[in-house]
Protein backbone atom coordinates (compact mmCIF):
# COMPACT_ATOMS: atom_id res chain seq x y z
CA UNK A 1 0.00 0.00 0.00
CA UNK A 2 1.70 3.35 -0.63
CA UNK A 3 1.20 5.92 1.57
CA UNK A 4 1.81 9.55 1.27
CA UNK A 5 3.79 11.08 5.02
CA UNK A 6 4.01 14.90 5.43
CA UNK A 7 5.95 15.49 8.83
CA UNK A 8 5.12 18.54 10.61
CA UNK A 9 7.55 19.72 12.91
CA UNK A 10 6.35 21.30 15.47
CA UNK A 11 9.36 23.89 16.16
CA UNK A 12 9.35 25.24 12.82
CA UNK A 13 5.53 24.64 11.55
CA UNK A 14 5.06 22.49 8.08
CA UNK A 15 3.87 25.25 5.52
CA UNK A 16 1.08 24.53 3.59
CA UNK A 17 1.45 24.77 -0.28
CA UNK A 18 -1.36 27.46 -0.23
CA UNK A 19 -1.91 30.90 -1.77
CA UNK A 20 -2.31 33.77 0.69
CA UNK A 21 -4.92 35.12 -1.66
CA UNK A 22 -7.49 35.24 0.97
CA UNK A 23 -6.15 38.60 2.30
CA UNK A 24 -8.79 40.82 0.52
CA UNK A 25 -12.42 40.03 -0.67
CA UNK A 26 -13.07 42.70 -3.42
CA UNK A 27 -16.67 43.79 -3.74
CA UNK A 28 -17.01 44.36 -0.07
CA UNK A 29 -18.09 47.71 1.44
CA UNK A 30 -17.08 48.20 4.71
CA UNK A 31 -20.08 50.30 7.16
CA UNK A 32 -19.07 53.49 8.25
CA UNK A 33 -20.73 55.27 11.17
CA UNK A 34 -24.19 56.53 10.50
CA UNK A 35 -24.80 54.49 7.40
CA UNK A 36 -28.33 52.64 7.03
CA UNK A 37 -28.93 49.07 5.34
CA UNK A 38 -31.10 51.67 3.19
CA UNK A 39 -28.72 53.74 2.37
CA UNK A 40 -26.02 51.49 1.32
CA UNK A 41 -28.70 49.81 -0.89
CA UNK A 42 -29.07 52.33 -2.40
CA UNK A 43 -25.69 53.50 -3.37
CA UNK A 44 -24.88 50.12 -5.39
CA UNK A 45 -28.46 50.23 -6.87
CA UNK A 46 -29.28 47.41 -5.06
CA UNK A 47 -32.79 46.57 -2.64
CA UNK A 48 -32.43 46.15 0.81
CA UNK A 49 -33.93 42.48 0.44
CA UNK A 50 -31.07 41.93 -2.10
CA UNK A 51 -28.67 43.67 0.34
CA UNK A 52 -29.42 41.07 3.10
CA UNK A 53 -29.94 37.94 0.43
CA UNK A 54 -25.83 38.60 0.30
CA UNK A 55 -25.08 39.25 3.97
CA UNK A 56 -27.52 36.62 5.68
CA UNK A 57 -25.60 37.27 9.19
CA UNK A 58 -27.14 41.03 8.82
CA UNK A 59 -29.54 40.85 12.11
CA UNK A 60 -33.11 41.26 12.06
CA UNK A 61 -33.21 44.87 13.08
CA UNK A 62 -31.03 46.18 10.68
CA UNK A 63 -28.54 47.44 12.86
CA UNK A 64 -24.28 46.82 11.42
CA UNK A 65 -21.55 47.14 13.47
CA UNK A 66 -19.49 50.46 12.46
CA UNK A 67 -16.30 48.46 10.09
CA UNK A 68 -18.33 45.43 8.93
CA UNK A 69 -17.69 44.56 5.59
CA UNK A 70 -21.04 43.80 3.43
CA UNK A 71 -20.67 41.76 0.40
CA UNK A 72 -22.52 43.82 -2.42
CA UNK A 73 -24.35 41.80 -4.86
CA UNK A 74 -25.10 42.49 -8.36
CA UNK A 75 -28.39 44.11 -9.34
CA UNK A 76 -31.21 42.76 -10.35
CA UNK A 77 -32.02 44.98 -12.74
CA UNK A 78 -27.83 44.21 -14.29
CA UNK A 79 -28.82 42.67 -18.23
CA UNK A 80 -24.98 41.90 -18.47
CA UNK A 81 -22.91 39.71 -15.92
CA UNK A 82 -22.06 41.33 -12.88
CA UNK A 83 -20.62 39.24 -10.97
CA UNK A 84 -20.20 39.27 -6.82
CA UNK A 85 -16.87 38.36 -6.87
CA UNK A 86 -15.69 41.00 -9.97
CA UNK A 87 -14.40 40.37 -13.44
CA UNK A 88 -10.93 39.93 -14.27
CA UNK A 89 -8.73 42.12 -16.95
CA UNK A 90 -10.00 42.61 -19.76
CA UNK A 91 -7.10 39.93 -21.76
CA UNK A 92 -9.34 37.64 -20.32
CA UNK A 93 -13.08 36.47 -20.99
CA UNK A 94 -13.51 33.51 -18.88
CA UNK A 95 -17.21 32.28 -18.71
CA UNK A 96 -19.42 32.86 -15.53
CA UNK A 97 -19.61 30.23 -13.20
CA UNK A 98 -22.79 30.73 -11.30
CA UNK A 99 -23.26 29.11 -7.73
CA UNK A 100 -25.66 29.04 -5.51
CA UNK A 101 -25.45 28.43 -1.35
CA UNK A 102 -28.55 27.34 0.42
CA UNK A 103 -27.76 26.61 3.80
CA UNK A 104 -29.87 27.75 7.18
CA UNK A 105 -28.01 31.24 8.01
CA UNK A 106 -30.42 32.03 10.56
CA UNK A 107 -28.50 34.35 13.06
CA UNK A 108 -29.83 32.98 16.70
CA UNK A 109 -29.12 29.54 16.27
CA UNK A 110 -25.58 27.98 16.93
CA UNK A 111 -26.38 26.17 13.76
CA UNK A 112 -26.82 29.07 11.70
CA UNK A 113 -23.32 31.14 13.15
CA UNK A 114 -21.56 27.83 11.52
CA UNK A 115 -23.17 28.18 8.54
CA UNK A 116 -22.53 32.38 8.10
CA UNK A 117 -18.62 31.10 8.67
CA UNK A 118 -18.96 28.32 6.40
CA UNK A 119 -19.82 30.82 4.07
CA UNK A 120 -17.94 33.32 5.13
CA UNK A 121 -14.98 30.83 3.90
CA UNK A 122 -16.26 29.61 0.84
CA UNK A 123 -16.67 33.61 -0.23
CA UNK A 124 -12.57 33.73 0.51
CA UNK A 125 -12.31 31.18 -1.73
CA UNK A 126 -14.20 32.44 -4.37
CA UNK A 127 -11.89 35.35 -4.37
CA UNK A 128 -8.84 33.45 -4.37
CA UNK A 129 -10.28 31.71 -7.33
CA UNK A 130 -10.99 35.00 -9.08
CA UNK A 131 -7.49 36.31 -8.66
CA UNK A 132 -6.72 33.37 -11.31
CA UNK A 133 -9.24 33.81 -13.80
CA UNK A 134 -12.37 32.81 -12.39
CA UNK A 135 -15.84 35.31 -12.65
CA UNK A 136 -18.19 34.12 -10.51
CA UNK A 137 -21.92 35.07 -9.85
CA UNK A 138 -23.06 33.46 -6.23
CA UNK A 139 -26.07 33.79 -4.62
CA UNK A 140 -26.85 33.04 -1.56
CA UNK A 141 -30.16 32.03 0.29
CA UNK A 142 -31.43 31.13 3.91
CA UNK A 143 -32.61 27.35 3.37
CA UNK A 144 -34.88 27.50 6.39
CA UNK A 145 -35.46 24.41 8.26
CA UNK A 146 -38.55 23.15 7.12
CA UNK A 147 -39.26 21.90 3.27
CA UNK A 148 -41.58 24.61 2.34
CA UNK A 149 -39.25 27.24 3.61
CA UNK A 150 -36.29 25.64 0.69
CA UNK A 151 -39.21 25.38 -1.84
CA UNK A 152 -39.91 29.30 -1.91
CA UNK A 153 -36.23 29.56 -2.09
CA UNK A 154 -35.87 27.05 -5.15
CA UNK A 155 -38.55 29.08 -6.87
CA UNK A 156 -35.88 32.05 -7.16
CA UNK A 157 -35.52 32.31 -11.12
CA UNK A 158 -31.68 32.53 -11.18
CA UNK A 159 -31.28 29.23 -9.36
CA UNK A 160 -32.56 27.21 -12.06
CA UNK A 161 -29.59 28.32 -14.13
CA UNK A 162 -26.61 27.35 -11.68
CA UNK A 163 -23.84 25.23 -12.18
CA UNK A 164 -23.29 24.06 -8.89
CA UNK A 165 -25.60 24.17 -5.96
CA UNK A 166 -24.14 23.90 -2.00
CA UNK A 167 -26.41 22.77 0.52
CA UNK A 168 -28.87 22.52 2.30
CA UNK A 169 -28.57 20.39 5.65
CA UNK A 170 -31.53 19.53 7.40
CA UNK A 171 -32.77 15.72 6.08
CA UNK A 172 -36.47 16.65 5.18
CA UNK A 173 -35.08 19.30 2.81
CA UNK A 174 -32.55 17.09 0.95
CA UNK A 175 -35.18 15.04 -1.39
CA UNK A 176 -36.38 18.21 -2.44
CA UNK A 177 -32.62 20.21 -3.39
CA UNK A 178 -31.76 16.05 -5.52
CA UNK A 179 -34.99 16.69 -7.47
CA UNK A 180 -34.41 20.40 -8.35
CA UNK A 181 -31.08 19.69 -9.36
CA UNK A 182 -31.57 16.71 -10.98
CA UNK A 183 -34.32 18.31 -13.43
CA UNK A 184 -32.20 21.22 -14.12
CA UNK A 185 -29.15 19.36 -14.54
CA UNK A 186 -27.36 20.96 -11.36
CA UNK A 187 -24.07 19.59 -9.33
CA UNK A 188 -25.61 19.60 -5.97
CA UNK A 189 -23.11 19.52 -2.85
CA UNK A 190 -24.14 18.42 0.50
CA UNK A 191 -21.32 19.95 2.99
CA UNK A 192 -22.79 18.31 5.92
CA UNK A 193 -25.16 15.69 5.19
CA UNK A 194 -23.98 12.16 4.61
CA UNK A 195 -26.88 9.15 5.42
CA UNK A 196 -28.51 10.40 2.02
CA UNK A 197 -28.97 7.30 -0.53
CA UNK A 198 -27.03 8.22 -3.88
CA UNK A 199 -28.45 5.63 -5.91
CA UNK A 200 -29.23 6.76 -9.50
CA UNK A 201 -28.18 10.43 -8.31
CA UNK A 202 -25.18 11.11 -10.31
CA UNK A 203 -25.47 14.82 -9.36
CA UNK A 204 -24.64 14.44 -6.35
CA UNK A 205 -21.73 14.77 -4.18
CA UNK A 206 -21.65 14.17 0.02
CA UNK A 207 -18.64 16.22 1.54
CA UNK A 208 -18.47 14.56 4.86
CA UNK A 209 -17.85 11.29 5.20
CA UNK A 210 -20.54 9.36 7.31
CA UNK A 211 -19.02 7.84 10.35
CA UNK A 212 -19.56 4.59 8.93
CA UNK A 213 -17.30 5.25 5.91
CA UNK A 214 -15.02 7.05 7.70
CA UNK A 215 -14.12 4.37 9.97
CA UNK A 216 -14.59 1.88 7.61
CA UNK A 217 -11.83 3.39 5.67
CA UNK A 218 -9.32 4.08 8.23
CA UNK A 219 -9.54 0.18 9.37
CA UNK A 220 -9.05 -0.64 5.76
CA UNK A 221 -5.61 1.74 5.74
CA UNK A 222 -4.59 0.55 9.23
CA UNK A 223 -5.09 -3.01 8.54
CA UNK A 224 -2.93 -2.63 5.45
CA UNK A 225 -0.23 -0.54 7.03
CA UNK A 226 0.39 -2.00 10.20
CA UNK A 227 -0.50 -5.94 9.93
CA UNK A 228 2.56 -6.55 11.69
CA UNK A 229 1.78 -4.80 14.63
CA UNK A 230 -0.09 -6.49 18.04
CA UNK A 231 -3.43 -4.95 18.42
CA UNK A 232 -5.13 -4.53 21.52
CA UNK A 233 -9.24 -3.58 21.93
CA UNK A 234 -10.06 -1.88 25.12
CA UNK A 235 -12.86 -2.62 26.16
CA UNK A 236 -14.02 0.34 28.31
CA UNK A 237 -17.07 -0.93 29.83
CA UNK A 238 -19.49 2.00 28.05
CA UNK A 239 -18.50 1.45 24.27
CA UNK A 240 -20.24 3.95 21.92
CA UNK A 241 -21.49 3.23 18.65
CA UNK A 242 -18.75 4.69 17.24
CA UNK A 243 -15.91 2.95 19.12
CA UNK A 244 -17.96 -0.54 18.53
CA UNK A 245 -18.21 -0.29 14.88
CA UNK A 246 -14.55 1.07 14.22
CA UNK A 247 -12.81 -1.82 16.97
CA UNK A 248 -15.58 -4.33 15.08
CA UNK A 249 -13.87 -3.68 11.22
CA UNK A 250 -9.99 -3.33 12.41
CA UNK A 251 -10.86 -6.83 13.75
CA UNK A 252 -12.07 -8.44 10.86
CA UNK A 253 -9.76 -6.66 8.68
CA UNK A 254 -6.61 -8.06 10.99
CA UNK A 255 -8.10 -11.43 10.67
CA UNK A 256 -7.89 -10.84 7.21
CA UNK A 257 -4.62 -10.11 7.13
CA UNK A 258 -3.60 -13.05 9.00
CA UNK A 259 -3.82 -11.02 12.63
CA UNK A 260 -5.87 -11.96 15.43
CA UNK A 261 -6.84 -9.02 17.84
CA UNK A 262 -6.35 -9.05 21.58
CA UNK A 263 -8.65 -8.11 24.02
CA UNK A 264 -8.12 -5.96 27.27
CA UNK A 265 -10.48 -4.80 29.98
CA UNK A 266 -9.61 -1.24 31.02
CA UNK A 267 -9.89 -1.99 34.46
CA UNK A 268 -7.43 -4.87 34.44
CA UNK A 269 -4.58 -5.26 36.66
CA UNK A 270 -1.25 -5.08 35.95
CA UNK A 271 -0.94 -9.15 35.14
CA UNK A 272 -4.19 -8.90 32.53
CA UNK A 273 -2.11 -5.57 30.67
CA UNK A 274 1.26 -7.37 30.74
CA UNK A 275 -0.66 -10.72 29.16
CA UNK A 276 -1.91 -8.88 26.26
CA UNK A 277 1.07 -6.93 25.12
CA UNK A 278 4.08 -8.51 23.15
CA UNK A 279 7.70 -7.79 23.97
CA UNK A 280 8.43 -8.35 20.19
CA UNK A 281 5.82 -6.12 18.56
CA UNK A 282 4.38 -2.74 18.92
CA UNK A 283 1.56 -2.88 21.11
CA UNK A 284 -1.58 -0.94 19.52
CA UNK A 285 -4.11 -0.10 21.76
CA UNK A 286 -7.40 0.98 20.59
CA UNK A 287 -9.98 1.93 23.19
CA UNK A 288 -14.04 1.49 22.45
CA UNK A 289 -14.91 4.22 23.20
CA UNK A 290 -13.35 7.78 21.64
CA UNK A 291 -14.16 9.62 25.27
CA UNK A 292 -11.75 11.73 26.83
CA UNK A 293 -12.86 9.87 30.60
CA UNK A 294 -12.14 6.41 29.09
CA UNK A 295 -8.89 7.52 27.37
CA UNK A 296 -7.41 9.81 30.98
CA UNK A 297 -8.13 6.54 32.77
CA UNK A 298 -5.87 4.28 30.03
CA UNK A 299 -3.23 7.10 29.94
CA UNK A 300 -3.08 6.99 33.42
CA UNK A 301 -2.90 3.00 33.70
CA UNK A 302 -0.51 3.04 30.94
CA UNK A 303 1.93 5.55 32.78
CA UNK A 304 1.83 3.12 35.79
CA UNK A 305 2.58 0.11 34.00
CA UNK A 306 5.21 1.72 32.04
CA UNK A 307 7.17 2.56 35.09
CA UNK A 308 7.30 -1.26 35.73
CA UNK A 309 7.90 -2.50 31.93
CA UNK A 310 9.65 -0.17 29.72
CA UNK A 311 10.37 -2.95 27.69
CA UNK A 312 7.28 -2.85 25.92
CA UNK A 313 6.32 -0.22 23.21
CA UNK A 314 3.01 1.26 23.18
CA UNK A 315 1.34 2.75 20.56
CA UNK A 316 -2.49 4.49 21.14
CA UNK A 317 -5.00 4.31 18.11
CA UNK A 318 -7.75 6.65 18.24
CA UNK A 319 -10.95 9.08 16.64
CA UNK A 320 -11.22 12.12 15.19
CA UNK A 321 -12.46 13.61 18.55
CA UNK A 322 -9.40 13.21 19.85
CA UNK A 323 -8.01 16.14 18.30
CA UNK A 324 -10.12 18.26 20.39
CA UNK A 325 -7.92 17.16 23.73
CA UNK A 326 -4.49 18.13 22.22
CA UNK A 327 -4.65 20.99 24.62
CA UNK A 328 -4.36 18.54 27.22
CA UNK A 329 -2.82 15.35 26.60
CA UNK A 330 -0.83 16.47 23.76
CA UNK A 331 2.64 15.33 25.76
CA UNK A 332 0.52 11.93 26.15
CA UNK A 333 -0.08 11.80 22.97
CA UNK A 334 3.61 12.42 21.28
CA UNK A 335 4.34 9.81 24.71
CA UNK A 336 3.05 6.65 23.41
CA UNK A 337 3.25 7.76 19.71
CA UNK A 338 -0.49 7.96 18.79
CA UNK A 339 -2.62 7.70 15.59
CA UNK A 340 -5.96 9.46 15.16
CA UNK A 341 -7.85 8.46 12.15
CA UNK A 342 -9.52 11.60 10.53
CA UNK A 343 -11.00 13.19 7.43
CA UNK A 344 -9.81 16.65 8.52
CA UNK A 345 -6.99 17.88 10.58
CA UNK A 346 -6.71 21.51 11.99
CA UNK A 347 -3.10 22.28 12.04
CA UNK A 348 -3.18 25.73 14.69
CA UNK A 349 0.41 25.89 14.38
CA UNK A 350 0.60 26.14 10.38
CA UNK A 351 2.00 29.89 9.52
CA UNK A 352 -0.82 29.14 6.35
CA UNK A 353 -3.48 28.44 9.37
CA UNK A 354 -2.50 31.87 11.16
CA UNK A 355 -2.52 33.72 8.12
CA UNK A 356 -6.25 32.41 6.96
CA UNK A 357 -7.20 33.47 10.52
CA UNK A 358 -6.05 36.77 10.24
CA UNK A 359 -7.25 37.17 6.72
CA UNK A 360 -10.79 36.01 8.22
CA UNK A 361 -10.92 38.87 10.86
CA UNK A 362 -9.69 41.27 9.01
CA UNK A 363 -12.22 40.50 6.41
CA UNK A 364 -15.45 40.15 8.67
CA UNK A 365 -14.35 42.03 11.91
CA UNK A 366 -14.57 39.40 13.86
CA UNK A 367 -12.52 36.05 15.26
CA UNK A 368 -13.37 32.36 13.97
CA UNK A 369 -15.69 30.39 16.44
CA UNK A 370 -13.36 27.62 18.07
CA UNK A 371 -14.92 24.25 16.10
CA UNK A 372 -13.31 21.39 15.02
CA UNK A 373 -13.42 21.31 12.37
CA UNK A 374 -13.39 25.14 11.60
CA UNK A 375 -16.15 25.94 9.20
CA UNK A 376 -14.51 28.66 7.52
CA UNK A 377 -11.55 26.67 6.61
CA UNK A 378 -14.02 23.91 5.48
CA UNK A 379 -15.86 26.35 3.42
CA UNK A 380 -12.45 27.58 1.48
CA UNK A 381 -11.45 24.05 0.96
CA UNK A 382 -14.90 22.75 -0.12
CA UNK A 383 -15.71 25.68 -2.81
CA UNK A 384 -12.31 25.91 -4.13
CA UNK A 385 -12.09 21.98 -4.61
CA UNK A 386 -15.48 22.54 -6.60
CA UNK A 387 -14.27 25.98 -8.26
CA UNK A 388 -10.95 24.11 -9.43
CA UNK A 389 -13.13 20.64 -10.63
CA UNK A 390 -15.06 23.21 -12.42
CA UNK A 391 -12.71 25.29 -13.77
CA UNK A 392 -15.34 27.64 -15.31
CA UNK A 393 -15.91 25.31 -18.13
CA UNK A 394 -12.17 24.91 -19.55
CA UNK A 395 -11.56 28.58 -19.64
CA UNK A 396 -9.61 29.21 -16.48
CA UNK A 397 -6.85 27.57 -14.73
CA UNK A 398 -6.44 27.56 -10.99
CA UNK A 399 -3.95 26.24 -9.38
CA UNK A 400 -3.53 23.72 -7.01
CA UNK A 401 -4.39 24.19 -3.13
CA UNK A 402 -3.03 22.25 -0.19
CA UNK A 403 -6.22 22.35 2.02
CA UNK A 404 -6.25 24.71 4.99
CA UNK A 405 -8.14 21.57 6.96
CA UNK A 406 -10.44 19.49 4.44
CA UNK A 407 -9.55 17.41 1.85
CA UNK A 408 -11.59 15.23 -0.64
CA UNK A 409 -11.44 11.88 -2.29
CA UNK A 410 -14.67 11.37 -4.35
CA UNK A 411 -15.26 8.00 -5.31
CA UNK A 412 -18.51 6.98 -7.36
CA UNK A 413 -19.88 3.31 -6.18
CA UNK A 414 -21.72 2.61 -9.13
CA UNK A 415 -22.02 4.20 -13.02
CA UNK A 416 -24.84 6.21 -11.99
CA UNK A 417 -24.87 6.65 -8.36
CA UNK A 418 -23.58 10.05 -6.37
CA UNK A 419 -20.45 10.34 -5.02
CA UNK A 420 -19.66 10.29 -1.66
CA UNK A 421 -15.95 11.74 -0.51
CA UNK A 422 -13.90 8.56 1.60
CA UNK A 423 -10.80 10.54 2.12
CA UNK A 424 -9.26 9.49 5.64
CA UNK A 425 -5.30 9.99 6.86
CA UNK A 426 -3.82 9.40 9.99
CA UNK A 427 -2.22 12.01 12.39
CA UNK A 428 0.53 10.73 13.83
CA UNK A 429 2.06 12.13 17.23
CA UNK A 430 5.95 10.49 16.80
CA UNK A 431 7.75 10.02 19.88
CA UNK A 432 9.98 13.34 18.54
CA UNK A 433 7.09 15.05 19.10
CA UNK A 434 6.46 15.59 15.67
CA UNK A 435 3.27 15.26 13.61
CA UNK A 436 2.99 13.40 10.91
CA UNK A 437 0.21 13.12 8.35
CA UNK A 438 -0.66 9.75 6.64
CA UNK A 439 -2.43 9.29 3.46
Amino acid sequence: MKRLIITILLCIPFILDAQNTMLELNRLHQVVKGETLYGIAKKYNITEEELRAANPDIPENGKVKKGKYLTIPKPASTTQAESVIPQVTEKQTPSVLKIGVVLPFEEKSEKGKKMVEFYQGFLMAADSAKKEGLSLEIYAYSSGNKEAELMEVLMKPELSTLDMFFGPVDEQQIPAAINFCQLNNIKLVLPFTNDQALTERPMVYMASPSYTVCTTEAAEMVSKAYANKNFIILKTNSPNSKGQYFTQELTVKMARQGNNVRVLNIDGDDFAYEAAMNQFKDNVIVPDNPSIKSLNILISKLDTFRQEHSNYNITLLGYPEWQTYTNTLLNSFFTFDTYIYSSYYYNALAPSTKAFEQAFTRNFNTAMAINYPRYAMMGFDLGYYFMHDIQAKETATLKEHEPYQNMFRFVQETDNSGFCNRFVQLIHFTKNNQIELIR
